[in-house]
Formats: structure tokens, C-alpha cells, sequence
């Protein structure tokens, strides 16, 4: 938003507005709308989208008129504190829409001073001011004039002239007042070099009135220390101030980007050409030696850590892969300890059961309560829930206290429902405090347990896995489960695959398949999908069956259908409730096929569309609507409510707020929290790890290709519990079973086990 404060410009106020191009420009758009905000129809706090009715003065690169013949115009676009009677001059463009008809999209808003005293007072009462109602405002205006505005900014002290202001209000006024000027030149400076409407107000709540400075002092400072702001934005900012492509900032900040890419995409790693490589063609090949300069100052400055003069890691990742590859080494060098049950005692959990396992089930039973740090692994159907129960059954009759835990809520919820435990999150286990950021338990405060059990270990990321393990000291054990061929987690590394790979460590593997009856298609096909084999099918209109295939070639086709099958096909043959028990699960968001669109096709199936109106349109474009199925991103410890929790939105508020209905509880978030929400009637399949659903419905689209592979595929058909529809292109189907890469993550901890176990 661009603004020069409040602009003694009443001189101009009767001829036409500055043109786009001249003095007090800032970029975007070809036309301008000069005038009064007559309402505000609509305002989202988190974003900064309006919808008002601007009263017009004049305008400038209207294409259908030269004069103004309408009362009032609709603006839509971003402004952080609209306030009805403020003058503004908005730059944009004129459009005309289906169905609101003709409106102003403006890019950036300046605020101007008003023209008229009765425009003053408007702007004064609109209860912007607290205390100055229409009265106050008729005596400010009489005291100070048309130029009360500047006057009170310039000496708050003349509002000691005005009759029967009290001193709260006055102060109260003149503060406002300052704060509102000041932030709106800062903010318009800020989204005049490129930031949004969020990131601008972040990096003015971070650095105040000195923002300005800060970002013309070094804007890469900016990348990853304000949310949604990175490399793209930063040099784009640094390129309109002026900066040198060259520059050592620009090259350090570029090399740091590069190695947060790679930790995006998994890597715990790059090799140091390889990262050189990759920054001169970000940066477009500046010369060679600066680039190594500006490597080897965040290297002696310690943001990055350069090993055995060839692997480069961001400084806390080098940190949580040495302290993993050694809180393991610990535990392991500590010793094997007497078993917790013998071959004996598992026979007899078997038959207080009503069990019978099989030979490498019941080996994997004594194998897991000898050895102190031991895997368990297998796909679906093969008998890993049944194998934790009987261990943590045994470790207890044999006096061990045992702690069980998983990455996310809903993961360790499931562990809780299979185990007849207790069992909490990974975070909660170690005591998360969320002010500091900080783990109650580690090194100097070990967890107090004799056996620790950890389910979807392919979650684990290389920064968690050392927070765990370094709160884990001998004589403790520890037992980790997981499925290897599911995706592995969201953030770097790869735990489980690499301490499978090391080939130090005990791992017990079931791959016999035992739940035919309760799992049927959807247990065959997950692991025919493994092996890259066609899925088994149900024959036609058998209504029994649990797994089912929609083929369908084109992608909004298949988008069409999905929904259908969702919320028609779905309730009526299986008496499935599709609004709580059916997820849809994408590759993507983007496409006919991805969670953007899908979200919104099944929430107006569910809701209805929005109301008609500009009001309307602006909540499907910027806010929840009440009804909405929503997803928790995150752990929140305040608040009890964790990373894949779901809920329904139950109350939307004016400000922005919004309060959703969870099973446990109902929770409110405020405007700046409820970022933490995404709507979940379709989410992506990583966002879906660790979690079950009744019924899963995927679509295959080759828009999605770059995305389709087995583990994707498998993981995505290892959520469902009673009903998998795949909805798509045979091709698409195709191209997943084909692709059986496994994701290569770059990272030394398999390599550093085997230097620290070696001899173990």
C-alpha cells in the first residue's frame, strides 16, 4: 500500500488525480480512483482485503467514461486499517464483473486530508478515535480547521484548545492518530518494495518505525526471519533499492537458500560444489570467488557447518545429526540387557489373548524386549499393532514402566486406542514449552521409563529424532515402529530409512499379511501398489467390496466425479456420512484434482455457495465460513490441540476470529492464530500421515504427475480403514505403479552410525 502520510493536496482535490507514472507513484495498475470511503463492506484482518463503496471525486484511466456519472463504485483490494470517511486515492485498474458489474481493483492506497469540514468530521467520528464521537469532532474541526489533521501530528498540545475534550480522549486522539499515519507511510513503503499485506505488517510489529531503515540497511536480513518472506522477495526488494547483484549479502543470502531448499525438499545436506552450483544459477553466475568468499564468512561466522571439507549443513541440522547419530550410540554402547520375556512368557500372553502368532511374530516379540534399542517394521495387514501390544504387556508384567509415543496427535491417539495406554505426542512427552521453545526433559533431565515405544517412525525427522533420543539414557530401551515404504517425513531427513540402512541396529521385520478379512482389497492392493502391480478390482456392481476404481481420463472430469462419488455414490451404498467420515486425499494442491480446488467444490456441496454480493465473494476468497471441515497444522500446547486434528468451524466474528468445534472441545482462534487452521475436506497425503480415515477417496490426474509414485500411492491407500476409491486416468494410475524411486534424502546419519557401532 502506497501512502506519503497525510497530503496537504486540497489544492488538487478538483482536478484530475495524479496520473500513474508521476510523482508519488508506486508501481501496479493504470488508472486511479479519487474519493471518500462512504462504507466498508468488508475487511479481513489477516490479510488486509477490503470491499468498500467509494463516494468519487474524480478518476483517472477509466476506459468506458471521461467524468464520473455514479454516486458510489465498489473497491476491492488490500488495505491494513480502512476507515470510513477517509479520503484515499486508489490505484488499480476498472473492471467489470458477471455479476457485481463494474468495481475498482486498486493496488495501493494513499491517504489523503479531507477537503471539507464536514468530510473531517466524518473521518474523526467514524469511531476509528475512540472517545471522539460527532460532537468532538464538530469542535475539533472548529478549533483546529481543515489542517487539524497535521496539526495534531505535528503538536499533539492543540487539542488542549478544544472545549470538552477530556484528557484521556485527547491523548487516546493524537496517539491514534500518530500511530495510524506512521504505520500506513511504513506500510507503504513496505508493500511499495514488494511485501504483502501480512509480511508488511510482520516486519513493521518486528522493527517498528525503523523498518524502513532496517530493510534499506540489508533486506536479505529479512529471508526466514519473517514468515513468507524468502530469497524471491528479498532480492526483488534488494533490486528496487538499488543493490549490487554481487553483493556479498545477496550472495550469502542466496547460498543460505539454497541449503533451506534442499533442507525443504529433505536434505540434511548438499556437497559444497554442488551448493556453489546451485547458488551461481539462482544468482545468475555471479563471479565464482564471491560466492566462495560469502561461503566461507557463514562458515566462520558458524550459520553453516562445512564437514570433512566436502558436505555442507545448516548450522542446527549439522547439530541434531551429530547429537542423534551419538544419543544412539549411547544407548547402544550401554550394552544388551537381560530380556524382558522369554519365548515362555510370550506362549502365554498368546493364549491370555486368544492369539496364535506365528514363528516371526513371536520372534519379533522376544526380539524387541532383548535387545535396548530394536525396529520394528512392516506394510499393512502383517501384525505390527498386535506385536506393540504384546510388548508393552510383557514389559509391564515384568515391572517396566513404559511410555508410549508417536509424531503427531491423531498417530498417537490410534497408539493409545491399539494399546489400551496412555500414549501422547513426541512433543508432550518431552514437556514442550511453547514460550521458550524448549524441552522439559533432555541430556541433564532424561525420561524417566525403563522401555520407550515410538510408532510412525517414518514421520521422524532428523531435528525431533534428537530432541528424543538425547532425553533417552541408558538403562532405558527403546523400540521404534514404523512402515518404511510410506512417505517419509515433512521435515529433513530420513530417520527411519537410515537407521534401517546402517546395519547396526536390531530390526525386526513382519511381511506375512494377516488382515484378509478386516482388510480385504485395500490390504492386497497396498501391497500390489508396492510391487508396481496392477490393483485387484471388485466385480462390477458388487457393493461389498472395500476397494473401487473410477476410471475417468481428463481432469476436470475426474474432479467431477470425485465429488459426486463423495457425496452421493458414497453415502448411498455404504451408508457412509461423507461430511465426518470420508477424506479425500491429493498429491497436490494446485490443479482440477488438487486440495485448492477440491476444498472448495465439496465445501459448497456441504454449505452451499456463498451468498451472493461482494461480501460473498470476499469469504470464499479470504475467511472460513461456519461449517467448514478444518485441519490443525500445527501442536499448539496452549491450547491442547495437535498437528492433523480436525474440526468444524462453529462461529465466524467480525474481527476475524473464528471458533471451532473439535471432538474433546471447542476452541477459539483469533485473527492472527487462525493461520494454524487449513480446510480439510481435501488435504494432501503428507498431511494425512499417521492418521486413519473410514473412507479414502484419491485422485489420479497426470496433472499431478511430478508427484505420483508408489510410496505416495501406498501411503495414501494405508490411510483407509473400511472403503479406498481411486478416481482418475488410468495413465495417471500408470505412472504412479511405475515410478518406484525411493525418495533420496542427503544425509550422513546411516554413515555415522556405522563409524560410532562399528565395533557393537
Amino acid at each position: 500500500m502506497r501512502s506519503s502520510g497525510v497530503e496537504s493536496d486540497r489544492d488538487e482535490t478538483r482536478r484530475r488525480p495524479e496520473k500513474p507514472g508521476s510523482a508519488g507513484r508506486a508501481g501496479g495498475g493504470n488508472a486511479v480512483l479519487q474519493g471518500t470511503v462512504e462504507t466498508l463492506t468488508f475487511h479481513n484482518p489477516d490479510s488486509g482485503f477490503v470491499v468498500v463503496k467509494i463516494s468519487p471525486e474524480s478518476t483517472y484511466g477509466d476506459p468506458e467514461q471521461t467524468g464520473w456519472s455514479f454516486p458510489s463504485i465498489a473497491a476491492v483490494g488490500r488495505w491494513e486499517r480502512p476507515t470510513v470517511g477517509a479520503r484515499v486515492r486508489l490505484i488499480g485498474r476498472f473492471t467489470r464483473h458477471a455479476t457485481h458489474g463494474r468495481r475498482f481493483e486498486f493496488d495501493h492506497a494513499e491517504i489523503l486530508s479531507p477537503e471539507s469540514t464536514d468530510g473531517l468530521v466524518k473521518y474523526l467520528a467514524s469511531g476509528a478515535f475512540e472517545g471522539v464521537g460527532p460532537v468532538g469532532a464538530e469542535r475539533i474541526v472548529e478549533a483546529l480547521g481543515l489542517d487539524a489533521l497535521e496539526k495534531i501530528r505535528a503538536n499533539p498540545e492543540v487539542l488542549a484548545s478544544v472545549k470538552g475534550l477530556k484528557k484521556a480522549v485527547r491523548e487516546n486522539l493524537a496517539r491514534e492518530l500518530r500511530l495510524r499515519l506512521s504505520e500506513h507511510e511504513r506500510l507503504a513503503f513496505l508493500r511499495g518494495v514488494g511485501l504483502n499485506a501480512t509480511q508488511a505488517r510482520d516486519v513493521y510489529a518486528r522493527f517498528g518505525d525503523e523498518c524502513e531503515a532496517a530493510v534499506r540497511r540489508d533486506p536479505y536480513a529479512l529471508a526466514g526471519l519473517i514468515g513468507g518472506v524468502g530469497f524471491a522477495t528479498v532480492d526483488r526488494i534488494a533490486a528496487s533499492l538499488g543493490w549490487s547483484p554481487d553483493a556479498l549479502e545477496r550472495c550469502r543470502a542466496g547460498l543460505l537458500h539454497v541449503l533451506g531448499e534442499a533442507a525443504g525438499d529433505g536434505h540434511v545436506l548438499l556437497e559444497r560444489d554442488r551448493m556453489l552450483d546451485l547458488a551461481s544459477e539462482l544468482l545468475d553466475a555471479p563471479p565464482r570467488e564471491r560466492l566462495e568468499r560469502a561461503f566461507a564468512e557463514l562458515v566462520a561466522s558458524r550459520r553453516v557447518v562445512f564437514d570433512e571439507e566436502r558436505y555442507v549443513y545448516l548450522a542446527h541440522l549439522f547439530r541434531a545429526e551429530v547429537a542423534l547419530a551419538e544419543a544412539i550410540a549411547r544407548l547402544l554402547h550401554a550394552g544388551e540387557r537381560d530380556a524382558l520375556a522369554d519365548e515362555a512368557r510370550v506362549r502365554a500372553a498368546e493364549t491370555r489373548n486368544g492369539l496364535e502368532l506365528d514363528a516371526a511374530q513371536r520372534s519379533a516379540v522376544v526380539g524387541l524386549l532383548s535387545h535396548p534399542f530394536a525396529l520394528l517394521t512392516g506394510g499393512p495387514g502383517v501384525g505390527k499393532t498386535t506385536i506393540v501390544r504384546l510388548v508393552v504387556e510383557l514389559a509391564e508384567r515384568a515391572g517396566a514402566r513404559v511410555l508410549l509415543a508417536s509424531p503427531t496427535g491423531r498417530a498417537s491417539r490410534r497408539l493409545a486406542e491399539a494399546t489400551g495406554r496412555d500414549a501422547a505426542t513426541i512433543h508432550r512427552m518431552l514437556g514442550f514449552e511453547p514460550h521458550s521453545g524448549g524441552f522439559a526433559h533432555g541430556p541433564d533431565r532424561p525420561l524417566a521409563a525403563d522401555l520407550v515405544i515410538v510408532d510412525e517412525v517414518s514421520m521422524l525427522d532428523v531435528l525431533l529424532a534428537a530432541q528424543l533420543f538425547s532425553a533417552i539414557a541408558a538403562p532405558t530401551r527403546v523400540v521404534l515402529v514404523g512402515d518404511p515404504n510410506q512417505l517419509p517425513s515433512v521435515g529433513p531427513g530420513n530417520v527411519l530409512a537410515d537407521l534401517i540402512a546402517s546395519g547396526v541396529l536390531p530390526v525386526e521385520r513382519l511381511s506375512r499379511i494377516y488382515r484378509q478379512k478386516t482388510g480385504g482389497l485395500i490390504v492386497a492392493n497396498a501391497h500390489r501398489i508396492l510391487a508396481g502391480e496392477q490393483p485387484l478390482l471388485p466385480d462390477r456392481g458388487d457393493r461389498r467390496a472395500d476397494f473401487y476404481f473410477f476410471p475417468v481420463d481428463d481432469a476436470a472430469g475426474a474432479a467431477d466425479r470425485l465429488v459426486e462419488v463423495v457425496t452421493e455414490r458414497i453415502p448411498a451404498t455404504f451408508g457412509i456420512d461423507w461430511l465426518e467420515d470420508v477424506q479425500v486425499l491429493a498429491p497436490m494442491y494446485r490443479g482440477d484434482c488438487g486440495v485448492d480446488a477440491l476444498n472448495e467444490r465439496l465445501r459448497d456441496r456441504a454449505l452451499g455457495a456463498p451468498e451472493s454480493g461482494l461480501f460473498g465473494e470476499a469469504v470464499r476468497k479470504q475467511g472460513f465460513r461456519v461449517g467448514d471441515r478444518v485441519i490443525q497444522t500445527r501442536n499448539d500446547y496452549e491450547k491442547d490441540v495437535f498437528n492433523g486434528d480436525m474440526g468444524r468451524i462453529r462461529a465466524v466474528h467480525a474481527d476475524g476470529s473464528v471458533d471451532v468445534a473439535f471432538p474433546e472441545r471447542d476452541l477459539h482462534y483469533t485473527s492472527e492464530n487462525r493461520s494454524d487452521l487449513q480446510l480439510a475436506f481435501a488435504i494432501t497425503v503428507h498431511r494425512a500421515q499417521g492418521s486413519e480415515y473410514p473412507a479414502v477417496v484419491f485422485p489420479l490426474s497426470t496433472q499431478h504427475a511430478v508427484m505420483l509414485r508408489r510410496n505416495l500411492l501406498y501411503t495414501a491407500a494405508t490411510r483407509a480403514k473400511r472403503l479406498l476409491v481411486l478416481v482418475g486416468s488410468r495413465r495417471a494410475l500408470e505412472l504412479a505403479l511405475a515410478d518406484d524411486r525411493a525418495e533420496t534424502r542427503l544425509s550422513r546419519l546411516a554413515s555415522r552410525l556405522r563409524g560410532l557401532l562399528g565395533g557393537v
